[in-house]
């Protein structure tokens, strides 16, 4: 039996962790299927049980994607998408089943320890937000009936759920985190011919030749090109610097910028981005030569596509403030710069750092402080990015369930939409691995939206 608590009102003061307090809902192994209504707050382990979390995956093997909106109709009753894979026709139903396989770990929680409840928070919060989306939903007439499950972050358990017959005949399954529970479900996708939506894991080694399953979070080379675009909107190649650490993963990250440059259009024959590979690890990065790439007289651009080191990623904005001088100096660095605790703001600020970000949270418009009201008032705790990512996401399916029906992933290249923090913008994802591009097969459906923030006024804004 999986047993996951019911979001309570939290209290001031010492009253604040009595909140927490157990009030499970049963999915039993067995019996009839439950429709929850509101969202968790599990119980969760201190044990070194492996965390679910977003973490880009680096694929040395797999070739550079190209996207394509092409889906073509044979036969009667189902489509037959590029590479020969049969996706059933589309179904509108009057209501849909949805199963929610995420890692709540709810059979430990412990509400008197951060770490075990930092470890059931992501999931916990997308799920308040998908909550409210589909109060809203039901209100604009779609009606799902929402299962829930807790795979607890275990490849057994998830397994077992995704077997489950409610899980297995359900319309659509939002999935799990980790890359090894995706992978069960991505199989489990094939089998049944359903969408499943991989909701916050953005590795592009999951999925293969499969047309259902949409991968939520944009990759890594997404990140990239969409930082490549927007600074070739103001600066040349001969500008920009690629820096990154000498190690395997983030050097193969320099031919996927040198790859967006390419692929921008905006590049002479033979042009590429400089390159500097920081080799000296000794003395907090002392040595590193920033002065020999800075441009006298025009702006320098820096791209640090790295994020694992909170203090390489310190250490690399301190030297260039000490070398710029009275040079203008931009820096682009990744999503994961904006949670830094260790690296000053000062920094931000004079090095015009720019960030890539799967959302554009603006706390401060009218819309997003409704949700955060809302959010409260139902949940007694204020929402975070994920809860606004989740009703985002579910919002956007919701939507897309019931314009298009059961096989609404077929349509969705051709609808972007841009929810309070989210913007999604999808493509499909092909295999070059085969000569023949014409019967290339589908890896996967990808979000391939990608903001860019600005730090301005000691916060980072979408740049307008």
């Amino acid at each position: 039996m999986i047993s996951v608590l019911n979001h309570l009102r939290l209290l001031s003061g010492s009253k604040l962790l009595i909140c927490c307090l157990i009030l499970p809902f049963l999915f039993a192994c067995g019996g009839a299927k439950k429709v929850i209504q509101t969202p968790t707050v599990p119980q969760v382990s201190q044990s070194d049980t492996k965390v679910d979390t977003v973490v880009w995956v680096e694929d040395t093997s797999a070739p550079d994607p190209i996207f394509s909106d092409e889906v073509g109709q044979e036969g009667a009753g189902e489509l037959l998408v590029d590479g020969g894979v049969n996706v059933p026709s589309s179904e509108k139903l009057s209501s849909y089943n949805i199963s929610v396989l995420f890692p709540f770990y709810s059979a430990a929680y412990n509400p008197e320890n951060d770490r075990s409840r930092n470890k059931s928070k992501r999931a916990v919060q997308v799920y308040g937000g998908m909550q409210l989306a589909i109060t809203k939903l039901e209100k604009e007439g779609v009606k799902m009936n929402i299962n829930v499950f807790d795979t607890k972050g275990q490849t057994s358990t998830t397994n077992e759920l995704l077997r489950r017959s409610d899980v297995y005949s359900s319309d659509v399954i939002f999935g799990p985190f980790r890359s090894d529970n995706l992978k069960l479900g991505a199989e489990i996708a094939q089998e049944i011919k359903k969408p499943f939506i991989s909701p916050m894991n953005p590795s592009n080694k999951i999925a293969a030749n499969n047309p259902f399953f949409i991968q939520v979070k944009p990759g890594l080379e997404a990140h990239c090109q969409a930082i490549t675009d927007h600074l070739l909107e103001s600066y040349k190649p001969v500008q920009v610097v690629l820096v990154v650490r000498d190690k395997v993963g983030e050097k193969e990250r320099l031919q996927i910028f040198q790859d967006a440059l390419t692929a921008s259009g905006k590049a002479e024959k033979g042009e590429k981005f400089r390159e500097y590979l920081v080799t000296d690890y000794g003395n907090e990065f002392e040595n590193m030569a920033f002065e020999n790439f800075i441009i006298e007289g025009a702006p320098t651009v820096f791209v640090v596509p790295s994020w694992s080191s909170e203090s390489f990623i310190n250490n690399v904005l301190r030297k260039i403030r000490l070398v710029k001088l009275e040079n203008e100096v931009v820096v682009y660095g990744m999503p994961q710069w904006k949670n830094y605790e260790r690296v000053s703001y000062d920094y931000y600020d004079v090095l015009n750092v720019h960030v890539s970000s799967d959302n554009q949270l603006d706390r401060s418009k009218d819309n997003i402080r409704n949700f955060a009201r809302d959010y409260y008032n139902r949940f007694g705790e204020m929402p975070n990015e994920d809860a606004y990512y989740g009703y985002d996401m579910t919002l956007y399916m919701g939507k897309m369930l019931a314009k298009h029906g059961s096989q609404f992933q077929t349509q969705i290249d051709a609808e972007p939409f841009m929810g309070l923090s989210t913007g999604f913008d999808f493509e499909t994802v092909y295999d070059l691995s085969e000569e023949n591009l014409e019967t290339a097969k589908i890896k996967y459906i990808e979000n391939k939206h990608v903001d860019i923030l600005h730090f301005k006024e000691f916060i980072f804004q979408a740049v307008k």
